[in-house]
């Protein structure tokens, strides 16, 4: 996510951010999602990603599940425009975590098992002062999410009774996002939105052949983000 109102500027912007990535955006010629071969205009539906606005001044792009270019592809867009941008991050369904950079330069890293992504903890406790500073939100609001958990966490309950996930839950982030003023990206339901294919500027689109038998009838979107 960044800190762009979501437009045909905030489009071009990450285009261009991408570009100095050596990647590039292939438009779909269709967003119906097809569930008889679980694609969206011709491409796998786990092989696109997907912009949409994340707060009045704010556009995301979720990309898919395991891509390599998340945290490279936010320095470059908070670099662009000199203002910050966020990468949320979820690992094996059990852990969650987040980096803000701030005029390109990585400022703040969170992850709520450490171990597991093997990381020293120490160096992803988060800093809810300067995320509060940097994102104008109470800090009082997000202290709380931030805090460390072991890869076998006992039950815990909600931080907020508003919240719609406990702390030992990787998907406590929605309401941590919430939080910080931001929406999570519902693919196919979130207003303005629309499906993309970011591929390297190399690579020729590839395109998912007719499946020889049914496939589930829900995008496997909603599993595996």
């Amino acid at each position: 996510m960044w800190r762009q109102r979501y437009d045909t500027a905030a489009d071009m912007t990450l285009m261009q951010a991408l570009a100095a990535l050596q990647w590039v955006v292939r438009e779909l010629p269709s967003q119906q999602w097809d569930a008889r071969t679980a694609s969206i205009g011709g491409v796998r539906d786990c092989e696109c990603s997907y912009v949409s606005p994340a707060a009045s001044e704010w556009s995301s792009v979720l990309l898919p599940l395991n891509a390599q270019i998340s945290a490279q592809l936010a320095s470059e867009l908070s670099r662009l425009l000199s203002a910050p941008s966020i990468v949320f991050s979820e690992y094996d369904q059990t852990a969650w975590g987040y980096t803000l950079f701030v005029d390109g330069a990585e400022s703040d890293g969170f992850w709520s098992v450490p171990e597991l992504v093997e990381v020293d903890p120490v160096t992803v406790r988060g800093n809810p002062s300067l995320l509060s500073r940097i994102l104008g939100v109470p800090e009082s609001s997000i202290a709380p999410y931030l805090q460390q958990l072991s890869s076998e966490p006992p039950e815990s309950p909600k931080v907020f009774p508003d919240d719609e996930f406990s702390l030992d839950d990787h998907w406590v982030r929605v309401d941590f996002m919430r939080r910080l003023g931001l929406q999570y990206p519902t693919p196919g339901e979130t207003a303005g939105g629309r499906y993309i294919l970011i591929v390297d500027s190399n690579t020729p689109v590839a395109r998912q052949p007719d499946a020889a038998k049914p496939t589930p009838t829900k995008s496997r979107w909603k599993f595996w983000q």
